[in-house]
């Protein structure tokens, strides 16, 4: 598809919420300077210097669902292979449960990461330490009975050593496990635990032994982006994930950057878990005539906007309605879009608003009211002993900027919504 795209049926696809856009994509905007002026490539620098050392970079990557995260770490990906490292992505969205992630979980997918990504550039590990790895699988992990069900059904022979193509297979057996929930699931998670420092040390021989192997082909290093992890929405996962068992993520012998929750960047000190200072990637500044623009710019690189509004002025109903979220401004389009016109009208601006209007006044509940109430008059995120920010900040009902400081606003939908504006501006 050549863009910007000259119909709306183009247009619709083009305006995907969903799919972040890979390193090189022409729908591409640096928004940096309307967010905080923190270019991810900061990252890269910190990964870069580390490697000097013997320590390994350990960072938090933080922002609003639908802020452009996954899109900026697809850059930052590209950025550092361009400096020769060997970068495995992995999207825990699409590999595991994040209503019911742990640890052992993440351990696992790392592992399942290196061992697939070696395996595609059809490089072997020694035998001795495969096999290392798969006893303790097979001895300590799962069950005999499993064992030898799994292997069967994925055509690995027991007797024989295994290679890594194999030991890549049975990983992602237990994976599918894992992810699906079965009756395996905690049995492999609590056997994990049982031999955590072992499974710890395994991981790191089989990451030692893949950077050794990498770097006679020109690489740095290897580096880790797990992303997804700030779509967990339960606080007591992410703290038990984050915080409970920090030291455990900390041990894995590799740079990793793993994106959080934003509101677990306001409940705890992370510094005192994780060396680096979280990133943090605000919304976009949509109330300020450099964000208007600079989204407006971002829309046109996916679609002719002289062409396909029949007015452009209508554009910035929806940017003002975003909230400088990249995701409602791209989902308020795709509404947008279905009409059986050729351009987008008043109407259709009208009806996108109301649609995403609807859609946050299910989300506000009474008790909501007057903590909505003080952060819009404090302009900053309340930190509350129940908690209650953490909600808000999930949904996007309240969203953080930065202009030199840290500021917050609710979402404008929240503005639209008739019974809770009246009690917003009721007096005290």
């Amino acid at each position: 598809m050549d863009y910007p795209v000259d119909n709306l049926d183009d247009a619709y696809n083009a305006c995907h919420p969903d799919k972040p856009l890979e390193s090189g994509d022409p729908r591409y905007l640096d928004l940096k300077d309307v967010r905080n002026k923190k270019s991810v490539n900061t990252l890269a620098t910190r990964i870069i210097r580390t490697s000097q050392t013997e320590d390994f970079c350990k960072q938090l990557v933080t922002g609003h669902t639908g802020c452009g995260k996954s899109t900026e770490l697809k850059r930052l990906q590209k950025h550092l292979e361009n400096s020769s490292y060997f970068v495995i992505f992995l999207d825990v969205e699409n590999s595991l449960d994040l209503h019911q992630i742990t640890y052992q979980d993440v351990l696992l997918n790392i592992a399942q990461g290196v061992i697939e990504a070696l395996a595609k550039q059809a490089i072997n590990l020694d035998k001795g330490l495969l096999n290392d790895l798969d006893l303790l699988l097979a001895e300590k992990i799962v069950t005999h009975e499993y064992l030898t069900e799994a292997k069967a059904s994925i055509g690995i022979d027991t007797q024989a050593g295994i290679d890594i193509f194999g030991i890549g297979k049975f990983i992602t057996k237990i994976m599918g496990e894992v992810r699906s929930g079965s009756s395996h699931r905690e049995q492999i998670r609590e056997r994990i635990k049982g031999v955590q420092q072992e499974f710890i040390a395994k991981l790191n021989d089989l990451l030692i032994a893949a950077r050794v192997k990498l770097k006679t082909k020109g690489h740095a290093d290897i580096v880790f982006i797990v992303d997804g992890l700030e779509k967990i929405r339960e606080s007591a996962t992410y703290n038990d994930l984050f915080i409970e068992h920090a030291e455990q993520l900390n041990e894995i012998g590799a740079h990793v950057l793993y994106t959080i929750p934003i509101a677990l960047a306001f409940n705890a000190n992370l510094g005192d878990f994780f060396a680096n200072d979280v990133f943090f990637m605000p919304m976009v500044k949509y109330q300020t005539p450099e964000g208007k623009q600079y989204l407006a710019d971002l829309i046109d690189k996916r679609m002719q906007v002289a062409l396909l509004f029949a007015d452009p002025a209508l554009l910035q109903r929806l940017i003002a309605m975003s909230g400088g979220s990249i995701r409602d401004l791209l989902r308020l389009i795709r509404i947008a879009s279905e009409t059986e016109e050729s351009q987008i009208k008043d109407v259709d601006i009208d009806r996108a608003i109301s649609h995403l209007v609807k859609e946050y006044d299910r989300l506000v509940k009474e008790e909501d009211v007057e903590f909505l109430k003080e952060i819009a008059a404090a302009r900053r995120v309340i930190k509350d002993k129940d908690k209650r920010y953490e909600r808000l900040l999930s949904l996007r009902l309240v969203n953080e900027y930065e202009n030199g400081k840290p500021w917050a606003d609710l979402h404008p939908a929240l503005r639209e919504i008739s019974w809770l504006q009246a009690k917003l501006t009721a007096p005290n």
